[in-house]
């Protein structure tokens, strides 16, 4: 009954301006179909058909090569729907399982997401979102660092982003650093020319805050960088996050770290 709810938005969805409908998709296309479809609701900010959608694929199509991509679709829509035990829960097994290894630095940028949102949380309701955005970027590195992929978008985002957290936790010089790593590491992706750009901006905004400074506008304060006591993150244990607000269930590093001795993802 599921499937054929989600199969009847999919026709609606690809038969727009067609005289006719199709009324049967092959089972092997359907995963592919439904993955599609899910994206669009998504992008279009409807989440309960692209829950449908993904979530046809995560319980009915487990082997198949969209399975991974559904999940975190799934994941996704959790989040967006404020079910953020959920969302968690999802990509916490994605990371135990590790099916695909070349997907590895996918689901590792999404944990990332997770915790870089729970931080913006915590900075509203206490005003402190530190320790998440340092946990999001140690996930943003493993991304990076992860050996049996080639993922270069994923990999290129990882770094970029790894450049905008520094940059929101006032680590101007681990900013600059990060994004002149996705420009020059990641040359002629799309994240290797957007901190290009970044790098342009955050220039720009360093030089205005040393005029201000200068002309008296501004305190004389030490740097962000030397203020900042988080523990560092190079280890492979994730650093301790708040979790008193946002009742986020804590990692066990143990059990999500993928097996990295598999260099080829199953063959379906």
């Amino acid at each position: 009954m599921r499937l054929l709810i989600v199969l009847t938005l999919i026709f609606a969805l690809t038969s727009c301006g067609k005289k006719e409908v199709r009324n049967s998709v092959p089972m092997e296309e359907q995963p592919a179909e439904l993955l599609v479809a899910g994206d669009q609701f998504f992008s279009n900010g409807d989440y309960e058909n692209a829950f449908r959608a993904y979530g046809v694929v995560y319980y009915d199509f487990p082997s198949s090569r969209e399975y991974i991509d559904a999940a975190i679709g799934l994941s996704k829509c959790y989040g967006a729907m404020e079910n953020y035990e959920k969302e968690f829960d999802i990509l916490y097994e994605l990371l135990k399982q590790n099916l695909i290894p070349t997907k590895v630095p996918l689901v590792y940028n999404s944990v990332a997401t997770f915790y870089e949102r729970s931080a913006g949380i915590s900075e509203q309701l206490t005003g402190e979102g530190t320790g998440d955005y340092e946990t999001a970027i140690s996930y943003y590195k493993k991304a990076i660092s992860y050996p049996n992929s080639e993922d270069i978008e994923a990999k290129s985002y990882a770094q970029y982003m790894i450049g905008t957290l520094h940059e929101k936790l006032e680590q101007n010089d681990k900013a600059m650093e990060a994004y002149q790593l996705a420009q020059t590491v990641y040359q002629g992706s799309e994240w290797s020319l957007r901190a290009e750009q970044n790098i342009a901006d955050l220039q720009v905004k360093l030089q205005r805050r040393a005029e201000y400074q200068d002309s008296g506008m501004l305190p004389d304060t030490p740097p962000a960088d030397t203020l900042n006591t988080s523990p560092s993150l190079e280890s492979d244990t994730p650093a301790e996050t708040d979790q008193a607000s946002t009742d986020i269930p804590p990692l066990d590093s143990n059990l999500v770290q993928p097996d990295t001795t598999a260099s080829e993802p199953p063959r379906y």
